[in-house]
Parts: C-alpha cells; sequence; structure tokens
C-alpha cells in the first residue's frame, strides 16, 4: 500500500504549535483573565498562521501580534468584568492576589499589556513597543503609570 508523506511545511508548523502554544495561552491568559477565552483567542491566531505559514517570513512575530489584537478585541466585547491576572503575584507575595488582578483589572488595556509583558514575559522596551504597535517612548510611561495606579490602591 501507498503510505501517506506530510508535507514539510506542516511538520514545520506543527512544531512551531507545540513551541508557542503554552506561551501564548499563558500570556493572552494573564491579559484576560480568563482561560477559555485565552485559549480560544490563541487557537485563532493559530489558524491565522496556519493559513500565512508559506508567505510569513517571522512567524512567531506575526503570533505575538494576533495574540495581542484577539486580546484587545476579547477586552473590547468584555461585557462584565472579569478579575484578571490571578497568578501574576509571586507565591510568597505577601499581596492578596485577588486585589492584585482588583488592580490590574483597573488599568487601561495598554498600561495593563506593557506591565505584563515587561514583568511576565521579560519583553524589552522594544519588544512591548513592537507588540503593541506603538513608539518605543509610550512604553516606559505606561509602565510607569501602570504601577503608579498599582502602587496607590496596594
Amino acid at each position: 500500500g501507498k503510505t501517506a508523506t506530510v508535507p514539510s511545511a506542516d511538520v514545520e508548523f506543527a512544531a512551531f504549535y507545540r513551541a508557542e502554544l503554552p506561551g501564548q495561552v499563558r500570556r493572552a491568559f494573564l491579559m484576560l483573565g480568563d482561560n477559555e477565552q485565552a485559549n480560544d483567542v490563541v487557537n485563532e491566531a493559530m489558524v491565522a498562521v496556519y493559513r500565512n505559514w508559506a508567505i510569513l517570513e517571522t512567524p512567531g512575530a506575526y503570533l505575538n501580534r494576533a495574540v495581542l489584537n484577539g486580546c484587545r478585541d476579547a477586552g473590547r466585547r468584555r461585557v462584565t468584568s472579569v478579575r484578571l491576572l490571578r497568578r501574576l503575584a509571586p507565591r510568597d507575595a505577601n499581596v492578596p492576589t485577588d486585589v492584585l488582578s482588583d488592580v490590574l483589572a483597573t488599568l487601561p488595556f495598554n498600561h495593563r499589556a506593557a506591565v505584563v509583558l515587561r514583568f511576565y514575559a521579560g519583553y524589552t522596551t522594544d519588544e512591548i513597543s513592537n507588540a503593541l504597535g506603538c513608539a518605543p517612548g509610550s512604553v516606559g510611561p505606561w509602565i510607569e503609570r501602570g504601577l503608579a495606579a498599582m502602587r496607590k490602591v496596594l
């Protein structure tokens, strides 16, 4: 009998998917505070990457942008408030996680995203500006304003 061969692009995409999925879902969860929504956003973004796989020079950057935009759109569509970033606090932190979630939930999306990308994902200023599609000069003030707002409450 004949054996089916899997196209090399599919093999490459499968490896990319396995490597990227856990971190992307974690990041989306931090943005949205909802695991099901995070998985939906990441899977939609992965479908877009797969559709464009043959023409993407930097699929990782494309995926990061697609997930971030998906999170921004999901946040805009949300009708009820959801507690965000329940797992951001270090395990030994004295701050109750619910308080941190509530405080982060009050921040504008760009401030919240910049804080999460810097302190959770370890992004540089340039990486944050690329991810959010803004000037690098906006990143610092967004982080500072986000941290200042958090300090007032905490």
